[in-house]
């Protein structure tokens, strides 16, 4: 599967998909609670099974008043 990091450049790495966002997001040290993860223009939740044939798109969260 691709994953393509937007923190803060772009960078796109290929890791073996088929299992869920949860495992992925440990293997690339990516906190799920200060990032939105999209897929196919929707954000997913850590349960999510992301198959080896999928791009993800990992983006930092951002808020501020």
């Amino acid at each position: 599967m691709k994953v393509i990091l937007h923190r803060p450049q772009r960078k796109e790495i290929e890791i073996p998909g088929g299992r869920k966002l949860i495992e992925i997001a440990r293997e690339l040290n990516i906190n799920l609670e200060s990032h939105l993860v999209v897929r196919n223009n929707t954000i997913l939740t850590r349960d999510e099974f992301i198959r080896d044939d999928e791009v993800i798109e990992v983006f930092p969260a951002v808020s501020g008043g």
